[in-house]
């Protein structure tokens, strides 16, 4: 069941957030970044992704058979603790990156939006760490799955 969910949380992550990320890179790169109309787009995909989620994770484990609440066997730990130390030390390696590359292109960022450089520098920052939990996610959970695999 564990390794189903994952799977539910890459699939759904991919096709939710790939669409998220590719229309605000885009505008981004155009020149173009509407705070509304960013937040609106972003409660939507954050919203679909829940139901999405919780509804295949909620099917697929009453077609299984299944208890949503059952307690991880060790193999189950095992697998759920190494992918999170894999995760966490992409995360420590990420976090910096996007960090150091915003500060060092900040006069390129404010110069490219300059009705708003604070507020676009800002929206930039935050997506780019909120890209970056969601790349860290993605990793954390396809891991999950190689591991399952390998373990049956």
């Amino acid at each position: 069941m564990r390794e189903k969910t994952s799977w539910i949380a890459v699939l759904t992550t991919l096709v939710i957030w790939s669409y998220y990320f590719s229309v605000f890179w885009i505008n981004a790169l155009n020149g173009r970044i509407d705070g509304v109309e960013l937040r609106t787009l972003f409660i939507i995909c954050m919203g679909l992704s829940v139901v999405i989620m919780l509804s295949l994770t909620i099917a697929v484990a009453v077609m299984a058979r299944q208890s949503l609440d059952a307690a991880p066997d060790e193999r189950e730990r095992q697998i759920e603790a190494r992918a999170d130390s894999i995760g966490f030390k992409l995360l420590e390696v990420l976090v910096p990156i996007v960090l150091i590359g915003g500060l060092l292109n900040l006069d390129v960022i404010r110069g490219a939006f300059p009705a708003d450089p604070v507020g676009s520098t800002a929206i930039l920052f935050a997506n780019g760490f909120l890209m970056t939990m969601v790349v860290t996610e993605l990793v954390r959970e396809s891991v999950k799955i190689v591991l399952f695999r390998m373990a049956a």
